[in-house]
């Protein structure tokens, strides 16, 4: 995407920046300029952009205040010669020219332009920063500088857009709710037992009722089964689980996540009925608004990965339809309920975590972003159990990977 300044002060592309900025670990606004002046940052080309604007209009005036001042010595020149001519004193005119206070303050204007600097200044960096936060994408407060929501909007819709384009065109459009989508419920309505039926369908209290009215025993045969209807639904209810330790933070890992879930967040908006929820975690879990993220002074410490998925079980347990976790590590599980114990019993109880999620019928996507031999062992581990999905990906090509797998999904469940 190119960025373009634009004379009217108005910021038609300001994308790059946000996710620059976003992708910032320390944003005072002193850290902000000095950036802009020894990188070459998207905030460094706008402002070179507004400073060449500047240079410009200051050479435009520039010529002006000289011609004004050449004006007004030959006008000079002219009444001093008339005076003189009428007997004036030549002293008193040489005075009165010298000390004109028109000429003296063309003089002064002239001399501050010629040598004001013509390197990117402070002013110039400002002023784009303040651009950015009239139009309402950043906030400056107390020497600081932050994505508002609207930004974090912009951003998320840049960054799909982005994502969009690496995977070519895809129909990401709503889908009938009339025709089989995500996930299912159960009806009120039953039916006689069919073979191939799943028995977690069978409604209890019917069949047990049916065995009873046939021979008065609760004997059951297969004629006494009684099957719930199901009902599908479009909803989706999605989960990101994003590591926050201290690894996430090299090679731009963390920075990818954050890219992911404002993508994921601009795509399932589209759709009414589907929502994410986004929870970060180290030891400790949190859940936050997505445009929060963009914001957030992050944690780091030990991977407590079984609470994260625990928290986000919990917080879908009432919710209807399709339930999605997608946990985002690149670190092996260590940590539970606050203390250390270590890989093998923390992967125990990741274990123990998945099968919770595969007895709640809510799909567990575990996104790898690293392959250490404990992470290996542990995604060999939930595949042989058929506990969940394993991906094992690099952070160029996270958002790739769970945009891709969203949309794919979605247009299987058409």
């Amino acid at each position: 995407m190119e960025l373009k300044y634009c004379t009217r002060c108005e910021i038609s592309a300001p994308g790059e920046f946000l996710r620059e900025l976003a992708h910032s670990r320390n944003r005072s606004l002193s850290e902000m300029l000095k950036r802009a002046r020894q990188e070459d940052s998207y905030l460094g080309r706008e402002s070179s952009e507004r400073s060449a604007e500047r240079r410009r209009a200051e050479a435009e005036r520039l010529q002006q205040y000289e011609n004004e001042l050449k004006q007004l010595e030959e006008d000079n020149a002219y009444d001093a010669l008339d005076k003189i001519m009428q007997g004036n004193d030549i002293d008193e005119i040489v005075v009165r020219m010298l000390t004109d206070e028109t000429r003296r303050n063309l003089e002064n204007k002239i001399n501050a332009l010629k040598w004001k600097s013509q390197d990117v200044c402070d002013d110039d960096i400002k002023q784009t920063l303040e651009e950015y936060e009239r139009q309402g994408y950043i906030e400056i407060f107390e020497g600081n500088v932050k994505i508002t929501s609207k930004g974090a909007k912009r951003l998320a819709s840049n960054t799909l857009q982005r994502i969009l384009q690496s995977l070519g065109r895809m129909d990401i459009g709503a889908h009938p709710i009339e025709d089989m989508g995500f996930g299912s419920d159960l009806s009120a309505h039953t039916r006689r037992y069919e073979a191939g039926d799943d028995y977690a369908m069978v409604n209890i209290e019917k069949t047990a009722l049916n065995a009873l009215k046939r021979s008065g025993r609760l004997t059951l045969e297969p004629d006494d089964f009684e099957i719930h209807e199901e009902v599908h639904q479009s909803k989706l209810c999605a989960g990101l689980i994003i590591d926050e330790s201290g690894s996430m933070r090299s090679n731009h890992k963390l920075e990818a996540a954050i890219d992911t879930a404002l993508a994921l967040s601009e795509l399932i908006a589209r759709d009414p009925e589907d929502s994410l929820k986004v929870f970060v975690f180290s030891e400790v879990v949190e859940e936050i608004p997505t445009w929060a993220l963009v914001d957030r002074v992050l944690s780091s410490g030990s991977t407590d990965i079984r609470a994260a998925l625990r928290t986000f079980r919990e917080s879908v347990g009432t919710e209807k339809g399709d339930r999605q976790a997608y946990l985002i590590t690149d670190t092996d599980p260590n940590t539970e309920d606050g203390r250390f114990v270590g890989f093998e019993r923390a992967a125990e109880g990741v274990m123990a975590e998945a099968w919770c999620y595969k007895q709640d019928g809510i799909g567990l996507n575990i996104i790898m972003m690293d392959d250490s031999p404990h992470l290996k062992m542990l995604a060999s581990a939930l595949a042989r159990r058929n506990l969940g999905r394993v991906f094992f990906t690099s952070p160029d090509k996270l958002g790739r990977v769970l945009v891709e797998d969203y949309l794919r999904v979605k247009k299987e469940r058409l």
